[in-house]
């Protein structure tokens, strides 16, 4: 009697759950996202007399004065171009105008084997290339490492997104560097508050 009782609620319940599965109704598939807003710009924009898009033609020839920039990063930079020059830092990057124009190269400063290292930027027509006599090329700035060591940090990260200019960014910052809350006055002074840096 025992066995035939749960054997008869096994199937009940086997039924109600066969019937139950078959009456669910399917979940609705989700609403294809919105695509992503998109904006494409020229990325040099080129200067007089730039070509058409129908005139584009592949470069074939080098000119001379033309520097490939993968051949400046990791660069030493020297105080000067006599033998005794001393390496000041080395080209970490470039910042290019939407010309195509450089308008500055990010210098790492100090530090020992990229731990410390300050990036600097400093503007393009500051930096000089002395050709060798072996065929050798060097980065020439006339400055010191002391006074690059001293010169403000430029840190990419608080104005490029991806290697591209951020306004949005730039503002962020200035905007947390205002809201920087004054320096209390040591405990027992008479001495102000020394008041917050400006943004810059």
């Amino acid at each position: 009697m025992l066995k035939s009782l749960i054997a008869s609620t096994a199937a009940v319940t086997l039924m109600a759950g066969t019937a139950l599965a078959q009456t669910t109704p399917a979940p609705a598939p989700a609403a294809d996202p919105a695509p992503a807003k998109v904006e494409t710009k020229e990325l040099f924009t080129g200067g007089a007399g730039a070509a058409t898009a129908a005139d584009v033609q592949p470069m074939t020839k080098v000119e001379e004065g033309q520097l490939l920039a993968s051949g400046l990063m990791g660069k030493n930079v020297y105080n000067g171009d006599s033998e005794n020059a001393e390496s000041i830092g080395e080209v970490k990057d470039l910042i290019v105008n939407a010309d195509g124009t450089v308008k500055a190269a990010v210098i790492g400063v100090g530090g020992f084997l990229g731990v410390g290292e300050k990036a600097v930027a400093l503007p393009a027509d500051q930096l000089k290339i002395s050709m060798r006599e072996d065929k050798s090329n060097w980065i020439v700035v006339n400055t010191t490492k002391e006074k690059l060591k001293e010169a403000p940090a430029f840190e990419t990260a608080d104005s490029f997104t991806q290697g591209v200019a951020d306004p949005m960014k730039a503002s962020e910052s200035n905007a947390a560097d205002s809201a920087t809350p004054a320096a209390p006055a040591p405990a027992g002074s008479s001495q102000p508050a020394t008041p917050a840096a400006p943004a810059q």
